[in-house]
């Protein structure tokens, strides 16, 4: 456990010294590409039939494939025209305290989001039993929906608050905006709260295409690194 502890904090530090350190286009690359292969493993290991004694992911019902397969195309072209096309010259504004507070209010809607919507993901034992699946299934998704807002929400606050610059540094704000956001592993969330609807072992209560929606967090994650990512001037 302590290791596992240790190789997550070493990741975080590292990719986010990759930010400050200039190297924004090939980090986001690595981030998004990441959302790639996890969607892309996702849709091929659902192509295949049922199995209880599958050991990778245990799932119970037959899961369409075809949602992770077209994330994964979607997040592949997102990230190939991040290569292509180079962005129009965009207006900085002189950094100041509105640009911490959007800052400080992105990462806080972020987490509210998460944690607000884990009250409708996870129900007590006590409620799932006395509950009919609809009404869990109705519960989970309104939570995943209450999820895409919120991270939606805070991807725009956050890049609102990386215009922000000074006179020596044109990327200011942008660098400390990827490097806390890569830090704390937040563009990882989409595909842990995934993961955590599709995987019940114990229960075999699963929601894999409300997993599918939440997985598409990637999207707004995705679209917030590469434009932020674009329009700093050490990734021209």
């Amino acid at each position: 456990m302590v290791i596992r502890v240790l190789i997550f904090c070493f990741t975080s530090l590292a990719v986010g010294s990759m930010y400050a350190a200039g190297l924004i286009r090939l980090t986001t690359a690595l981030i998004v590409g990441f959302g790639v292969l996890c969607s892309l493993f996702l849709g091929v290991l659902f192509l295949f039939p049922v199995d209880k004694e599958r050991l990778l992911l245990p799932v119970y019902e037959q899961v369409p494939a075809w949602p992770y397969l077209l994330l994964a195309v979607i997040l592949a072209a997102m990230l190939a025209a991040f290569f292509l096309y180079r962005s129009s010259p965009v207006r900085n504004e002189r950094a100041d305290a509105r640009h911490f507070k959007l800052l400080t209010a992105g990462f806080g809607c972020y987490l509210a989001s998460v944690f607000l919507s884990s009250l409708f993901w996870f129900p007590s034992d006590a409620k799932r039993l006395a509950a009919s699946a609809e009404s869990l299934r109705g519960e989970v998704l309104g939570g995943t929906i209450l999820f895409l807002c919120g991270v939606c929400l805070s991807c725009y606050l956050l890049y609102r608050a990386s215009k922000g610059n000074t006179v020596k540094s044109q990327d200011l704000m942008r660098r400390l905006v990827l490097s806390l956001f890569a830090v704390l592993q937040l563009d990882k969330v989409p595909l842990l709260v995934a993961y955590l609807l599709l995987y019940s072992p114990e229960t075999e209560v699963v929601f894999p295409n409300i997993a599918a929606l939440a997985l598409s967090a990637y999207l707004p994650v995705s679209l917030f690194l590469i434009q932020t990512s674009r329009e700093t001037h050490s990734g021209e």
